[in-house]
């Protein structure tokens, strides 16, 4: 299994595990368990799910931290994707819906 991939309320998240091995910090589980839900435990040097994607969905608070952690003090092997619910990001207001 090369990546751990899993959706939330709002986007999902995608854990490169190629990026894992040089972590040292683990800092994704760090902050989950300080912001979050606590819903990483680390296994074989990498972090997993200590529950099933879907329950993982129904109860990620979506506090983003785990992302911040692995990027500032980590291998930068999670990143999160966020939906736009629909927004155009290349519309400015007042532009016509086409």
């Amino acid at each position: 299994m090369d990546n751990l991939k899993f959706s939330f309320q709002t986007g999902h998240i995608d854990i490169d595990y190629s990026k894992c091995k040089t972590c040292q910090s683990y800092g994704c589980f760090k902050a989950c368990s300080l912001f979050g839900r606590n819903l990483f435990r680390i296994e074989d040097g990498r972090p997993v799910l200590v529950c099933s994607p879907e329950e993982a969905r129904r109860l990620c608070n979506e506090c983003l931290a785990c992302e911040f952690y692995c990027k500032q003090y980590g291998s930068s092997a999670l990143t999160i994707f966020l939906d736009n619910f629909g927004i155009d990001g290349d519309k400015k207001p007042g532009d016509e819906r086409r």
